[in-house]
């Protein structure tokens, strides 16, 4: 299922299962790809690698380490990784863990796959990566230079009959006002409802709602669900 219109795109779990592939979502997002990777197995990560594009992970569950060009630092539940551009960067789980990753529209020469220094080189530089320690996570991302295309990524928990301005993390108004930045959900369990533009829509397992700046949402759940919630 997709649903499009000039302010929103609503895409099915099975309808978002793309990474590299260009042009799949609006124009007027930076958002190229915006997955959820659940169930993912206790010792698994990937090798060093660089991308022609940013790539950017949020693991919603499990511990282990991530490198950004040779610099470690720990995975805890709501983690979030941002890997620009000419960063080789891997990790490495101690358990079991759920993932989310973001990429950016693909630049330089294009390549939309993992690049290996051995076979293609050292990349050339843009900016530094960083991580937000997932305890530390509950809001705005701190200083995160002009290149990182999010403003905000972290996990949102409701609790049964919640909506947004309950969420422990962070209060937030729900008022049906339009929204100052584009704004995207992708649910990871359980359902939300979500009504946009007054449209609604029920929205439960890895579905995804790419949200444009202007406009106007309203978000809840009646049986209460997790999701992670992106923030141009």
């Amino acid at each position: 299922m997709i649903i499009e219109n000039q302010h929103y795109m609503i895409r099915s779990g099975n309808s978002n299962n793309i990474y590299w592939e260009q042009g799949i979502y609006p124009d007027w997002t930076a958002v190229s790809a915006f997955r959820h990777f659940p169930d993912q197995r206790i010792g698994t990560g990937v090798e060093p690698h660089y991308h022609d594009n940013d790539e950017m992970w949020l693991f919603t569950a499990g511990r282990g380490e991530v490198w950004l060009n040779d610099q470690r630092f720990e995975i805890t539940p709501n983690t979030l990784v941002y890997t620009p551009m000419g960063v080789v960067h891997r990790f490495q789980m101690f358990t079991g863990y759920e993932n989310n990753a973001i990429v950016t529209q693909l630049e330089r020469q294009k390549r939309p796959t993992h690049i290996l220094v051995e076979e293609s080189g050292p990349p050339v530089p843009t900016v530094p990566g960083f991580i937000v320690p997932g305890e530390r996570n509950t809001g705005p991302i701190p200083h995160r230079g002009a290149r990182c295309p999010l403003s905000e990524w972290r996990a949102v928990t409701f609790q049964p009959g919640s909506d947004l301005s309950e969420c422990p993390e962070r209060h937030e108004s729900i008022d049906e006002v339009p929204l100052t930045c584009n704004e995207h959900w992708l649910v990871v369990d359980g359902t939300i409802n979500l009504t946009v533009d007054g449209a609604e829509f029920e929205l439960s397992g890895e579905d995804l709602a790419m949200l444009k700046a202007g406009a106007v949402r309203k978000v809840r759940s009646a049986d209460g669900a997790r999701a992670v919630l992106a923030r141009e």
